[in-house]
C-alpha cells in the first residue's frame, strides 16, 4: 500500500538524503512496519544498499523511499556502514590512511569533508610528475580530492614533501591508480598521519622520515622496495627493486642485501646495490644520497608495480 501526503518531520529525520517530491513537498510513503517484522528485514536491506553504496545519492534516495520503521532501524550503524563503503569505493587510498588511524569518525562527515576538497592526506604516489628519475618509486605527499571546476575534471592535488620547493601536481581521476597509502605490513611500525600536519615540517622520527626496521619476510629473488632518498632533508621514497643477495650478521641487529633494479640498464652502476639495514640506522649510500630499511612486498604488490615498469603497457 503506498501512500501519497506530505512528509512529516518524523519522516524527514528517518532519511538521510532527498527523495525526489513532487507538487507542495508530496512524496511517496510507505507505511511504517512491525518492528518485528522490520527487525527482520535488515540484512536484505544492508545488502540492496550496499550494492547501490557507489554511489550516495542512490542509497540516501532508497532510505527516503522506505517504510519509516525501516529506515529508522537502519538509521546509526547501518547509515555509517554505507557511507564508509561509498567513501572505500571512491577513494581506495584515502580510505587506507583513514582505517589505519586509530580515531573515531562519522564517515558521512569524512565524504562531505573530503568531496570538497578540506580534507588532506599523507600518501604515497607513483611516478612522481611522470619523470624518468622517479620511475618505479613511491613518492611521500600530501594529497587531496579537488573537485571539478570549469577549467579542468576533478583528480587529485598533490603536495610533495621535498626539501627542495616543488610545485604541487595535479592527478587525473583516472591516474588514481598511482596514488597508494604507506604499505600496510609496516604501517604498525612507521604510523603514517601520527604527529603529522600539513602545514608543520615533519620530524625525523615520523612517517616518512622514520627509517624502517629489521628484516623479516625477505625471499631472495623477489620483489623489495627499499627506503632512499637523496637529500638529508627530504622523506624517504620507496624503490622498488629485486632481491639478489641476503647475508644475515650472527649476532646482529642489521643484515646485508644486494638488490638490482632491473628497470636501470645493466652497464650502469645503479643497476645493482649493496646495502646494509635492519637496525634503524640511515646510511650513506653507494649510490650517493640516504638508505634506509627494506620491505618484501606481496605477489600483489608486485603486480602493481609492474604496471610501472618504463617498458610496460599504459594502463587503461
Amino acid at each position: 500500500v503506498v501512500q501519497h501526503r506530505v512528509r512529516s518531520p518524523e519522516e524527514q529525520s528517518a532519511c538521510t538524503g532527498s527523495a525526489s517530491e513532487g507538487p507542495r513537498g508530496a512524496m511517496t510513503v510507505y507505511p511504517a512496519l512491525p518492528p518485528a517484522l522490520a527487525e527482520r528485514v535488515q540484512p536484505m536491506y544492508g545488502l540492496v544498499s550496499e550494492y547501490l553504496a557507489s554511489n550516495p545519492s542512490d542509497f540516501t534516495a532508497l532510505l527516503c523511499m522506505s517504510s519509516r520503521s525501516v529506515a529508522w532501524h537502519f538509521k546509526g550503524v547501518g547509515d555509517d556502514r554505507l557511507w564508509r563503503a561509498a567513501y572505500a569505493f571512491r577513494w581506495k587510498a584515502f580510505f587506507d590512511y583513514l582505517r589505519v588511524q586509530k580515531d573515531r569518525r562519522v564517515w558521512r562527515d569524512c565524504y562531505r569533508m573530503t568531496v570538497t576538497g578540506e580534507m588532506s592526506f599523507l600518501l604515497e604516489v607513483h611516478e612522481r610528475e611522470k619523470m624518468p628519475g622517479f620511475a618505479m618509486a613511491a613518492m611521500s605527499a600530501w594529497t587531496s580530492f579537488a573537485p571539478a571546476s570549469p577549467s579542468r575534471s576533478e583528480g587529485f592535488v598533490v603536495e610533495y614533501v621535498s626539501a627542495s620547493a616543488v610545485k604541487p601536481e595535479f592527478i587525473p581521476l583516472e591516474e588514481q591508480h598511482r596514488i597508494r597509502c604507506c604499505p600496510h605490513s609496516v604501517c604498525e611500525q612507521l604510523e603514517p598521519g601520527v604527529d603529522v600536519d600539513p602545514t608543520e615540517p615533519i620530524s625525523d622520527m615520523s612517517y616518512p622520515n622514520r627509517v624502517l626496521e629489521g628484516f623479516g619476510g625477505l625471499r631472495v629473488g623477489k620483489g623489495v622496495e627499499l627506503q632512499w632518498k637523496m637529500q638529508l632533508g627530504s622523506p624517504f621514497g620507496w624503490w622498488f627493486g629485486r632481491l639478489e643477495a641476503l647475508e644475515l650478521n650472527a649476532g646482529s641487529s642489521s643484515a646485508v642485501a644486494t638488490i638490482v633494479f632491473e628497470q636501470i640498464p645493466k652497464v650502469t652502476r645503479w643497476h645493482r646495490l649493496k646495502v646494509q639495514f635492519g637496525d634503524g640506522v640511515m646510511r650513506h649510500c653507494a649510490f650517493g644520497g640516504y638508505s634506509g630499511g627494506i620491505r618484501g612486498v606481496t605477489a600483489e604488490e608486485e603486480g602493481i608495480w609492474a604496471h610501472f615498469r618504463p617498458d610496460a603497457p599504459q594502463r587503461a
